[in-house]
């Protein structure tokens, strides 16, 4: 493969921006890549035209105290950099929920992927990941990828488009015995983003993960949610996500769902 080598010259002033920028980066990066399912990047893509960084905060809080202690902490933390046809995007998605002593949620996702615009209807993408569930008994799903993503319609209410990503998956599953995989899967995905009102936006994102070697052997999962803008950059978001997955680890359902609520935050 042939290297692409890119020179890129700022002013002092930007520079010294994404210096700030990159130092936020690493921090979160040195907290959420500790441990590294299928994430959707999608409904986080901020719409802006300018050059630079955007990106947004988001959290969800429970604190109960009856019979019970029940604690549950849910942050997602999404950045990008954007110049001319490139796009960086990060995300890391962290859930733990506590009840008395014992954690019955405990996962977290780091996600890194690079866009480079080819035309108005096609963007090569490629990505890293790395996430654990220990519910689910992952202790570790590590992935690289690459393909291309095809915008197959764009109009003022609504976009539509299609994925297609070639990855390596390893992963590590504490059955117990703890078992280790190495498989190639295709990663298809078709979003949709409608834009309701100026104030609400509808997203849905699905795909499709078989491995290549056996296509009886795959994933599905569907991301869900409602946005709605309460000021400028604060928005309330209802998520709906469920999966599916033909051979999970033992003891674990094939068909597992999330329904969320909470408050995000934008900036650009």
């Amino acid at each position: 493969m042939q290297a692409l080598n890119i020179e890129l010259s700022y002013p002092s002033n930007i520079i010294n921006q994404m210096r700030k920028e990159l130092l936020l980066l690493i921090i979160i990066l040195k907290l959420g890549l500790i441990k590294a399912q299928v994430i959707d990047i999608e409904h986080l893509r901020v719409e802006a035209d300018t050059l630079g960084f955007a990106g947004s905060v988001g959290m969800n809080l429970q604190i109960t105290k009856n019979t019970k202690n029940i604690l549950f902490f849910g942050g997602t933390v999404y950045v990008q950099y954007r110049n001319g046809r490139h796009l960086a995007l990060f995300l890391n998605n962290t859930s733990y929920k506590k009840v008395n002593d014992a954690a019955i949620i405990n996962k977290g996702t780091n996600h890194l992927r690079y866009n480079y615009k080819l035309n108005e209807h096609i963007t090569l993408e490629a990505l890293l990941q790395a996430q654990y569930n220990s519910i689910s008994k992952i202790d570790q799903r590590q992935l690289i990828g690459a393909g291309p993503r095809f915008k197959l319609a764009e109009k003022e209410k609504y976009k539509f488009f299609l994925g297609t990503i070639f990855i390596f998956e390893h992963e590590k599953i504490n059955n117990p015995p703890v078992e280790y995989h190495d498989d190639f899967r295709f990663s298809g995905y078709l979003s949709v983003r409608y834009f309701a009102t100026d104030n609400v936006t509808i997203t849905s994102t699905t795909f499709y993960q078989p491995r290549l070697d056996k296509f009886y052997d795959y994933r599905i999962f569907s991301y869900n949610s409602i946005s709605i803008k309460l000021i400028k950059k604060l928005s309330f978001k209802l998520t709906y996500t469920i999966s599916y997955d033909t051979y999970p680890a033992e003891e674990i359902p094939k068909t597992q769902y999330d329904l969320l609520n909470g408050i995000v935050y934008v900036f650009d």
